[in-house]
Parts: C-alpha cells; sequence; structure tokens
C-alpha cells in the first residue's frame, strides 16, 4: 500500500466528476453509442497531438496485454531507451496507469498535467470519458517528459477502443484471444479477434502472439493480408534465464518472448544486465513467498486455465485456498470449469467494486462440478477472514486480487 494516497486518489479522481467512466458503469460499458472513436479527435487536437511526438507499439488482446506492456517497456530501457506505458486497470492506485520507464508517476505530476487539460476540456464543450482523457493525458505526460516510446494498451477490443485513434504506429502486438466483453465485441471468436485487429495498420509489423482459438488466429491473419501488414511469431532462441527468474509462470513467459519479438523488430537489442524484470501488479504476483500469497486477474476461462497450469508447475504439490469472486457478465460456467485440476478448495466471495457480484452464479457452478468450498464470505476485510499459514490465490477479476491486494501489500 505504500504507493497509495486515499486522498490523493480522491482529489485526482474528483479533477474528473463530470465526465463519465465507462469502466464502472457497465451499461454505459456495453452500449455501442459509447464505444466511438468520436470523442477522441478533437481530444487529441485540443492537446495538441501529443502522440505525433512519440514512438507508438500498440497492444491488444484478451490476456496478457499489461505484462506484455510492462515487459516490453523493461526491454526498451535495457537497450537504452525511454519509454512511457499506459495501461489498464489499476489495482491499488491510479499511478499504475501511467508510468515512466516503469516507474510510478507521482501524484503531483499527474495534477500538474490533468488540472490544465481538464479546464481546457471543459472550456472547448467537449464531453469524453474518463477512460479517453486518461489515454491523452499519458500521451502528454510522455510527450512532455521528452520520452522516445510509448507503450499503449487497449483497454476494451482495439477498434473502437480509445487508444486506436493514434495512426502513428511504428509496430502492433496481438496477444492471445479470448471470449470476454462479449456483449459489445460480438458472441464468436471470430467478431472478437476482428475488433482486436482493428488495431492494424496498412504496412505495419504485427506480433503476433500462439493464439488458443484457430478460428481467431485465422481471422487476424486475414485482416492482415488485407492491410498488407507483415506478420511475425515468436521463436526459441531468446536465453530467457538471463532476463527472468526461475519459477515464472509459463504464461509470462509466454508473454517475455513476444515482447522480445518485437523489439528485435526495432533492430535493438537489449542488455540483460540493464533489465530491470516489471513490477506485474496481480499478474501471478507474488506477495508472500512462504507460505505463498498470490494475486491473479484472471477473469475469463482461458486465463484461468493457464493460472491453473501455472499454479501446477510453479507450486507442485502445494494445496492452496483459492479465494474467488467475479463479477457480473463473465463465464462463469468457464471459469469454473479452468479450476477443475487446482489443487485447492475455495472461499467464494464478492469481488471489492460496485459493479456487482456474481456470487450467486458462481455458488451454483460449484454445487454442480462437486467442488469443495472451504467457505462462502461475502466481504472479505481482514486476515481473520482468511485461514492463517496457508498459501493463497486470489483470483477471477482484479478487484478479486484488490482484496489481496489490501490485505497482503
Amino acid at each position: 500500500m505504500k504507493d497509495f494516497n486515499s486522498e490523493r486518489e480522491r482529489d485526482f479522481f474528483e479533477l474528473f466528476h463530470e465526465y463519465f467512466d465507462l469502466e464502472k458503469d457497465v451499461g454505459k460499458q456495453h452500449d455501442a453509442q459509447n464505444y466511438s472513436l468520436d470523442r477522441m479527435y478533437p481530444l487529441a487536437a485540443l492537446a495538441g497531438n501529443p502522440e505525433r511526438q512519440l514512438k507508438i507499439i500498440h497492444v491488444a488482446g484478451t490476456k496478457g496485454k499489461g505484462s506484455t506492456c510492462f515487459y516490453l517497456t523493461a526491454l526498451l530501457n535495457a537497450a537504452g531507451h525511454s519509454c512511457g506505458v499506459f495501461t489498464s486497470p489499476h489495482l491499488l492506485t491510479v499511478r499504475e496507469r501511467f508510468q515512466v520507464n516503469n516507474q510510478l508517476l507521482s501524484y503531483d505530476a499527474l495534477e500538474a498535467a490533468a488540472i490544465p487539460l481538464c479546464q481546457r476540456i471543459k472550456a472547448a464543450g467537449l464531453h469524453p470519458s474518463l477512460f479517453e482523457i486518461f489515454t491523452i493525458l499519458a500521451l502528454q505526460l510522455f510527450a512532455q517528459a521528452g520520452l522516445e516510446y510509448a507503450v499503449l494498451e487497449t483497454g476494451i477490443g482495439g477498434l473502437l477502443d480509445a487508444t486506436n485513434y493514434v495512426n502513428n504506429k511504428l509496430i502492433t502486438i496481438i496477444t492471445p484471444l479470448s471470449y470476454d466483453h462479449t456483449a459489445l465485441l460480438g458472441n464468436t471468436i471470430e467478431e472478437i479477434a476482428l475488433q482486436k485487429a482493428g488495431i492494424l495498420r496498412e504496412g505495419i509489423p504485427l506480433v503476433l502472439a500462439n493464439q488458443p482459438y484457430p478460428a481467431a488466429e485465422t481471422t487476424v491473419l486475414a485482416t492482415a493480408h488485407d492491410k498488407n501488414v507483415p506478420v511475425y511469431r515468436t521463436d526459441n532462441h531468446v536465453d530467457i534465464a538471463s532476463f527472468l527468474p526461475p519459477g515464472t509462470a509459463p504464461f509470462l513467459v509466454e508473454n517475455f518472448c513476444v515482447a522480445y519479438r518485437a523489439v528485435e523488430l526495432l533492430n535493438l537489442c537489449p542488455a540483460p544486465a540493464h533489465f530491470q524484470p516489471p513490477t506485474l501488479r496481480a499478474r501471478f504476483e507474488v506477495l508472500r513467498d512462504e507460505p505463498p500469497v498470490i494475486l491473479d486477474a484472471a477473469h475469463n476461462a482461458d486465463s484461468i486455465h493457464q493460472l491453473t497450469r501455472a499454479i501446477g508447475e510453479c507450486y507442485p504439490g502445494r494445496h492452496f485456498v483459492c479465494v474467488l469472486g467475479c463479477v457480473p457478465g463473465k463465464d462463469i460456467c468457464g471459469i469454473v470449469k479452468g479450476l477443475q485440476g487446482l489443487d485447492a478448495e475455495f472461499i467464494l466471495t464478492n469481488p471489492d467494486t460496485p459493479r456487482g457480484s456474481a456470487l450467486p452464479q458462481l455458488l451454483e457452478e460449484f454445487q454442480k462440478n462437486s467442488f469443495k468450498i472451504f467457505k462462502i464470505k461475502e466481504n472479505i476485510t481482514s486476515l481473520s477472514d482468511l485461514p492463517s499459514n496457508q498459501p493463497l490465490l486470489f483470483t477471477g477479476s482484479f478487484f478479486t486480487a484488490l482484496i489481496g491486494a489490501k490485505l497482503f501489500g
């Protein structure tokens, strides 16, 4: 919690109280009228189009976007280049979204840029969403800091995501695709892949991660062909041990390899001695070594399956207590099935968010599948709500990982 200041956090968000927050308002989030780039162009022009001063790497996908972005930044730094990274959502503090060389910016720095930007937005009579403002704020901060590169993670989808207004991209990346935000992106993997592939630009290289669904890969490759986009895959020549510690989760190793391939395409050579492993909040994040406490924001079937695999490989023979909570609208059935094979008993709970909870659906699926429930605890607020001296895993949502972060961070 050392990076979090509740008063400064509240004051920062109060600057934007007039603007709607799609991350918190699920109704507006799934309203197609709000999923548009129309508000971005006048907003960017108002800020002086800061993206034009930066070399942009754009990352879309369902799984692994955030860790890929942070690995990219660390590799660019290890090659001697400065980089800003814009990601979402944040776990504890909004400062996690705006990082320079994988370091959190101060509240003072954020406010110094945000206050005049908000004043100009209001004077111009613009009505962007909070995420749209954050996108421009990040690029403005990076440009003002004189950074060379900016890594942008899409929020939802790709084609109409706020970050996709940027056209001066050096490289695009698509991480593994799966089912998420289906109410907005489509109910088939082909529809979802088409939205994600919307970040591609004519002739600009794409690094495509290994895909769990062949139909997603086919759709992305077809879009790349239509736009004359050269497609690159990861390979096995990277000396992983020179960069990552033993015990790194397999899916994080895969994300690192995707990031490394992108840096190679820039003709850069990161030096292992200068590589600083980034902090990956709620991405197989180990808060305590023994007994382990792990946070992971997996919130769909494929991510949960990868998490289950990683726990088995990194902690063989260990029995966990898994704190599980999901928000409404997720594939609860798929999430529960993805947990099969995890040596664990479960505490079912509500995520730490006003967006609601899928606890009733979780309980129903657990009873169908005869999972061992340690207990049902609607709200976990103290360590006394948890068993002591046992390995713990917090997952199912960023907002469930947040519970662990507050208790153990």
